[in-house]
């Protein structure tokens, strides 16, 4: 999970994005190029060469720079969010992963013991002391677990290129482990809400966008001021005597008189309105993710408690096994609880994967670790 938060190629490009906004925001500050313009004049012979340059007064490079600011600190905290997604997307990935390979495991072990029991069956039908029925029975239950079997290495293969195209491209994983979380047995929903506050890269993204709405609004309304161009070089002319040079020097100013700024600083403010309304939205939002993830966390814990686990789907099998040879029970009987053990061994794996879920989810609610 690491690896991929911090070298997958999806981790890349959420953090190139940052740089290409602040890139952005730094091209509004470059200055205007200067202009270059030669005239002449053929009645009387006049020649101008003149360099232009136009000067952004009025603070309006402050001001572009202060939004710019803002606009990357959003940038930044959308890539958080967005990193944290990530994390949560990877950590589910492995845990279904994880659980596909002991999903796997556990149907090879339930083909193994049934492909015991054949060999068992054939020998006893060659001595005598079987029937063609049990046999035949058990190589049917040995079909459909086979089936299964397969299926589950189908699982397993599918999660693992789920991973894989996580993972950068040089990185090659065959097998995962997952280390059991150390959760708490009580979750506080108060505690938990007030860490999310803090905590959620959203909100934070959207603060530092509200706080860019107001800073583009100063921008538009002082580039409202017009722009001095400044123009000076030489000029030379025909006089009807002689050909003299002489300075020129120019000062030209854009009147406001239809675009006075008003528009972009409305729609900024416009923007900061909708940015408010957001974020009190997501706010919402967030309290009732915590609360549904707490919830499920806690039923999740319950039916783990409740739960009687693999034990006794094992206990069951073996007891079973031991009374069929000893003539206590028939194939059918044996073959039932093989399945009830096998179906046991399934449905704990999982609720543990559906833990692991409901941890992971609450950890995504509150935008950190919950637990180490």
């Amino acid at each position: 999970v690491e690896t991929i938060v911090r070298d997958g190629p999806r981790a890349v490009a959420i953090r190139a994005e940052v740089e290409v906004v602040r890139r952005d925001q730094q091209s509004r500050l470059a200055f205007p190029n200067p202009g270059l313009s030669f005239s002449r004049e053929g009645a009387g012979f006049t020649e101008f060469l003149q360099l232009e340059q136009a000067l952004p007064i009025f603070g309006v490079r402050g001001a572009l720079t202060r939004a710019g600011v803002a606009a990357a600190a959003a940038a930044e905290a959308e890539r958080d969010a967005r990193l944290w997604d990530l994390r949560s997307d990877a950590t589910r990935a492995v845990a279904r992963w994880a659980w596909a390979q002991d999903r796997a495991t556990a149907a090879a072990s339930d083909v193994q013991a049934v492909a015991r029991l054949v060999d068992i069956l054939r020998v006893r039908e060659r001595e005598g002391e079987g029937s063609r029925f049990d046999r035949l029975r058990v190589e049917q239950e040995l079909a459909e677990l086979q089936q299964m079997a397969t299926s589950a290495a189908i699982d397993v293969s599918d999660a693992r290129a789920s991973v894989m195209a996580l993972l950068p491209p040089d990185v090659t994983v065959t097998s995962v482990e997952v280390t059991p979380r150390q959760s708490a047995s009580a979750v506080d929903a108060e505690a938990l809400w007030a860490r999310a506050r803090s905590a959620r890269a959203e909100l934070r993204a959207l603060q530092a966008a509200g706080d860019r709405a107001r800073l583009e609004a100063d921008v538009a309304t002082r580039e409202r001021w017009p722009t001095p161009i400044l123009s000076g070089g030489v000029k030379r002319a025909d006089t009807g005597v002689d050909r003299e040079r002489g300075g020129v020097f120019g000062l030209s100013l854009a009147v406001p008189l239809f675009d006075t700024g008003s528009r972009m600083a409305a729609r900024w403010v416009a923007e900061g309105v909708r940015i408010a309304a957001e974020r009190t939205a997501i706010e919402q939002q967030v309290w009732a993710e915590v609360q549904r993830a707490i919830d499920a966390l806690v039923r999740r814990r319950q039916a783990m408690t409740e739960a009687a686990g693999d034990a006794l789907g094992v206990e069951l099998a073996t007891t079973a096994e031991v009374a069929y040879r000893e003539g206590e029970i028939g194939v059918t009987a044996l073959l039932d609880a093989v399945r009830t053990a096998s179906r046991a061994r399934v449905r704990d794996l999982e609720r543990r994967l559906e833990l692991q879920f409901a941890e992971i989810a609450l950890e995504r609610a509150v935008g950190e670790k919950v637990w180490p």
